[in-house]
Parts: structure tokens; C-alpha cells; sequence
């Protein structure tokens, strides 16, 4: 598996292509950083009963191809191309990502922090012509693809910061991520 790192003021992004078959073992530390459901509590009810599941540090952007989340006894669990924001996995200990087919590619973004934090996240994507919200205090992560906010267009991959609200327009099919605390 290959990979490239972006770095942005607040994040690194580490963008990640694969070969069909190839696997990514993702140790804990990297995934979670520690975090517990007592650092999430926005999304602690999804953890209830599931004693292997823990809240992601890192916000994963699945952009080409596909992937299969492998961990503990659990089926594997497909993260397809167009899909992303995962908000915690199961079978951290042995936790890995194969790829499944040729070209598969996933930007991983990470949180610059002496602490670890876990950040509300959701999936964007659309076409060409399709608006979104921002607000102030979100980031915006543009994997790739093009949009048109505050009368200027931004290209992918770029992380932006907002500090007042927007409504986006894709100029060009997009995915991304918005994350908030």
C-alpha cells in the first residue's frame, strides 16, 4: 500500500492507494488514540452493548475503489468509494483495511493535537450543481473535486477552516468530510 501525506495547520491527511487484496493493519493507537465513549458523548448510545467498539480519532474519506473494515469476530464491513465519516470501529486490536479492488484509494485525516479529541464528522459528496451548508467552527476537508465558496473556487485535496457561514456549491462531483467538535 502506498501513501502521501498533506499537512494543514489543524490536521494531516494521509492519503492511502492500494492493489486489490492488499491489507492496512491499523494499530489502536493510531485509530483511537485512547478516546473512550466518555470522549464522544455525542455518539456514546451507538456504543452501548458493543464492548469491542470505540470512538475514531481519525476521519477516513473513502474516494476510489473499496474497502473492507476487518475486525475481531465481525463480518467484514464494506466502505465503499463515496462513502466516509465513520464515527467508531469494533475489533480495535486487530483492526485492518483491505482493499478490493485495484486503485482503491482512502484519505485518512487526523487531528493535530497534544490531546486526543474526537470530532462530530459527516460524509459530502455531490455533482456539479448540488449546494451545501457550512458553519462557523466546522472544517471542511475536500478530498477531491471542485467547489465555489465565498466567490472563489477550491480544488481538492484542501482542508478549510470556516469562520462564518456558506452555502458551497459543487463545481465539480466532489467528496469531502465536515467536521465540528
Amino acid at each position: 500500500m502506498h501513501f502521501r501525506r498533506l499537512r494543514f495547520e489543524n490536521f494531516t491527511i494521509t492519503i492511502f492507494t492500494a492493489h486489490a487484496g492488499e491489507e492496512r493493519i491499523c494499530p489502536p493507537s493510531e485509530l483511537t488514540r485512547g478516546l473512550t465513549a466518555a470522549d464522544a458523548p455525542a455518539i456514546a448510545h451507538l456504543l452501548e452493548g458493543k464492548d469491542d467498539a470505540r470512538p475514531l480519532h481519525t476521519i477516513p474519506v473513502y474516494t476510489k475503489g473499496g474497502f473492507e473494515a476487518l475486525g475481531g469476530d465481525h463480518a467484514p464491513d464494506p466502505r465503499p468509494a463515496g462513502s466516509g465519516g465513520t464515527q467508531f470501529v469494533r475489533g480495535i486490536d486487530n483492526y485492518r483495511l483491505r482493499a478490493t479492488e485495484e486503485g482503491s484509494e482512502y484519505h485518512c485525516i487526523t487531528p493535530k493535537s497534544e490531546k486526543p479529541v474526537f470530532l462530530q464528522r459527516a460524509f459530502v459528496s455531490g455533482k456539479s450543481g448540488d449546494t451545501f451548508e457550512v458553519e462557523p467552527g466546522n472544517y471542511l476537508y475536500i478530498a477531491q473535486g471542485t467547489i465555489e465558496m465565498a466567490g472563489r473556487p477550491w480544488v481538492g485535496p484542501t482542508m478549510l477552516e470556516i469562520t462564518k457561514p456558506y452555502t458551497a456549491t459543487i463545481t465539480d462531483p466532489m467528496m469531502g468530510a465536515k467536521l465540528w467538535r
